[in-house]
């Protein structure tokens, strides 16, 4: 079992424009007999999921979404060397595969190393998937994508335009960003994305590999 969720901190970072993340002590056991800390956070803070009602008026939330939707067979596909900015699709994917099967399990994976820049500034440049390819991987089966990076659309200060969330989120599909720790990880596995349980837009996720 391998972990591939972000800790989740005081001060960590977040989507632009998201509330910032606060842990701080509310009870101590020297004066209150018991430790008790106050969680100040948005539904999409670290590694998360995005539910339909997200960017979908009367879309589906996170209280409706079953555990089986959330653990499963993924396919991992791993996209080194991208460019700041660029925009990966179909052809960059079937590249990393070798082929590209006619049916994909319905959690798929695209690790484009950006994981590695969770922190800085650097991760507001990460690469982005096509809406194309994210309508085609639907089309073959995927029911919920994940992504190594802040969002699998380009991320923005004032950016309102969320293609690739409104294929999958629109299709009643699911979104998992930010995961990590994908390097070395075969392209065939099984994963689960395990949320706080709340009925929200999306909530944080304790993300891990389930093969022996």
């Amino acid at each position: 079992m391998r972990e591939l969720s972000h800790p989740i901190v005081s001060g960590m970072q977040v989507y632009p424009g998201d509330p910032t993340v606060s842990i701080a002590s509310a009870l101590a056991v020297t004066e209150d007999g018991v430790d008790v800390s106050l969680l100040q956070l948005g539904s999409h803070t670290g590694t998360h999921l995005d539910a339909p009602s997200h960017t979908v008026v009367g879309g589906r939330t996170t209280g409706s979404i079953t555990l089986e939707e959330l653990v499963g067979d993924a396919l991992l596909v791993h996209l080194p060397a991208l460019a700041p900015h660029a925009h990966y699709g179909m052809e960059e994917i079937s590249a990393a595969l070798g082929e590209l099967p006619s049916v994909v399990p319905a959690i798929v994976i695209i690790d484009t190393g950006w994981a590695q820049h969770f922190g800085t500034e650097d991760a507001l440049a990460h690469p982005a998937l096509t809406p194309d390819a994210a309508d085609e991987l639907m089309r073959r089966g995927m029911r919920l994508l994940a992504v190594d990076t802040l969002s699998p659309d380009p991320t923005g200060e004032d950016s309102t335009d969320f293609p690739v969330h409104e294929v999958v989120l629109g299709s009643d599909g699911l979104i998992v960003e930010n995961i990590t720790g994908l390097n070395g990880l075969p392209q065939r596995l099984r994963v689960g994305f395990f949320p706080l349980k709340i009925d929200a837009d999306g909530a944080p996720v304790r993300a891990v590999t389930l093969d022996a």
